[in-house]
């Protein structure tokens, strides 16, 4: 089974179609290019711009970004005995960046950034 096959941001709800359709299309793009940058993602310095202008956007909030991802996935693996939720953790570290030494905190090693993790875990249905 593959999970999250459709687009599930079809189904967000900001309150303005057009927030609704950019989510759609930077959800597609990052399909393709996951893990690059922003401005290699976009095919075009107006493309970019828009994508920023939706992220910083206060409608588009964390929540209403993932509500349809969060249903769509409970809706494909309900029934499944067993479903591993796996996680990780990933560091930022900008030891290099020294403006931004003030404004984080330390990661081991010497480093200075963030500290990013997912949990993991075992759901189970009876």
């Amino acid at each position: 089974m593959k999970l999250l096959e459709a687009n599930p941001y079809h189904n967000c709800d900001f309150g303005d179609k057009r927030l609704t359709n950019r989510a759609v299309l930077i959800a597609e793009v990052l399909k393709v290019k996951y893990g690059e940058p922003l401005s290699q993602i976009f095919q075009s310095a107006s493309d970019l711009k828009r994508g920023y202008e939706f992220f910083s956007n206060p409608k588009t909030t964390f929540e209403k970004l993932t509500q349809p991802s969060f249903k769509q996935t409970s809706l494909e693996i309900y029934g499944i005995p067993i479903v591993l939720a796996v996680g990780d953790t990933t560091y930022l570290d900008y030891k290099k960046i020294l403006e931004k030494r003030d404004d984080y905190g330390p990661t081991g090693n010497g480093g200075n950034g963030l500290i990013l993790h997912k949990k993991s875990g075992i759901v189970q249905y009876q």
